[in-house]
């Protein structure tokens, strides 16, 4: 092994704040009116559960929480829940006391049978910053003081079903999240998401179980070519950029860098792995191959992830990756936008946007999914070449006008 490239490149999340961050404190707007934070405070060895069950990148938004009350409560006995799936998100967090796991599958009965064994802890704020049925129930059960986040459904109802704005400031998700804890003066720190990769590190097959991409990776460093990430998948349709679009953009990436390009999807993203082979030596795929960790820590050994409105953008700004993230029919208002100053988005103006919440329903465009296709491969590739380390104020040629960045 080189040891010029270390397995694990270490790129601290906290590099950069977020875009929202002040020298101290939380807006003023995150404190609800006729609250006072010392007048809510809890005791300093306080048992604080947080709940936050899915999806990925809501998960993520939510894992900066635990530190955030750390600080207010050195001495607090911090626990969170998620679903299953995503509990490796979360249990490497060192401000966590407990990480819980959720199994779905188990249904109601297994949602009330954790109630019960954690109503015997004796918990004295839940902090639900997921807002469900669900989280409400877990929370009854478990009967204790409960804190939740507002999720804003009117306002983005009219937004999306109408068109009618009347968000005055948007936030995102992690502000709102936040808003939850304020008023027992929690206040935030600047210093974002946080995805620990510590349980990676200890995973003894790990390198041997990517021998031959962490290799392709590290020539590429060696001989100081740049590392684009791509993430060119979604959960939902609407969502995705076309992947035309994306081999076009990998394509001209190689051809005017001589860079290399990993390529991240899941199980059910087999559609990415053909774009791999147009690239030959000069892709590496990791479709359907990577657990969250494995892809979080691949990511850290980009130089720059590209990808659509999904949890892959979300994951990699956590472990201190910038992004540039291809928005369609979501907009800044519904609380996704990338958090990191140095991360860009790219985005075509149409009155339509957005027409969905989370990229479910159809396209009533005359142009299917024109918010996606008016986006040209020759713009994203301005905004990565002027993302790159040592490239700033690189730009390609032909530019389209419409879409910003």
């Amino acid at each position: 092994m080189n040891p010029s490239i270390p397995l694990f490149k270490d790129k601290p999340f906290r590099d950069e704040p977020f875009k929202y961050s002040a020298s101290s404190g939380v807006s003023p707007a995150l404190v609800p009116a006729g609250h006072d934070a010392e007048a809510m405070r809890l005791p300093a060895a306080a048992r604080i559960l947080i709940i936050r069950f899915s999806s990925l990148g809501d998960v993520v938004k939510a894992t900066a929480l635990p530190r955030l009350v750390k600080a207010a409560y050195p001495d607090a006995h911090v626990t969170m829940i998620t679903a299953e799936n995503h509990l490796p998100l979360i249990a490497g967090n060192s401000h966590l006391e407990r990480a819980i796991g959720y199994r779905r599958r188990e249904g109601l009965y297994g949602l009330w049978r954790l109630g019960r064994q954690l109503r015997r802890e004796g918990w004295d704020l839940i902090a639900d910053v997921h807002k469900s049925l669900r989280s409400r129930l877990l929370s009854s059960w478990i009967g204790a003081p409960r804190t939740a986040y507002t999720k804003r459904t009117g306002q983005r109802f009219l937004l999306v079903r109408f068109g009618i704005n009347t968000y005055r400031s948007p936030r995102r998700k992690e502000e709102d999240f936040l808003a939850a804890l304020a008023p027992y003066g929690v206040r935030d720190d600047g210093l974002g998401t946080e995805i620990s990769l510590e349980p990676l590190r200890r995973d003894d097959t790990f390198a041997g179980r990517f021998a031959e991409p962490l290799a392709r990776i590290r020539a590429w460093h060696d001989t100081g070519l740049p590392v684009l990430g791509v993430a060119p998948v979604a959960a939902w349709d609407l969502k995705r950029w076309p992947s035309a679009r994306f081999a076009e953009l990998m394509a001209a990436f190689v051809r005017e860098t001589g860079g290399g390009v990993v390529i991240f999807g899941g199980k059910e993203d087999r559609q990415a792995e053909a774009l791999a082979a147009p690239l030959g030596a000069s892709a590496v795929s990791l479709v359907g191959r990577t657990s969250l960790l494995e892809s979080a820590h691949f990511a850290t050994l980009t130089d720059l992830l590209v990808a659509n409105d999904t949890g892959m953008a979300h994951l990699a700004e956590a472990v201190g990756v910038d992004v540039i993230v291809i928005f369609g029919p979501t907009t800044r208002e519904l609380g996704y936008f990338p958090a990191r100053d140095t991360s860009r988005v790219i985005e075509y103006s149409l009155p339509c946007r957005p027409c969905t919440r989370l990229g479910e329903g159809r396209c009533t465009h005359p142009l299917r999914k024109a918010c996606l296709r008016l986006i040209q491969p020759d713009t994203v590739l301005a905004a990565i070449l002027a993302g790159l380390p040592g490239r700033s104020g690189v730009s390609a040629p032909g530019l389209s006008g419409e879409a910003s960045c």
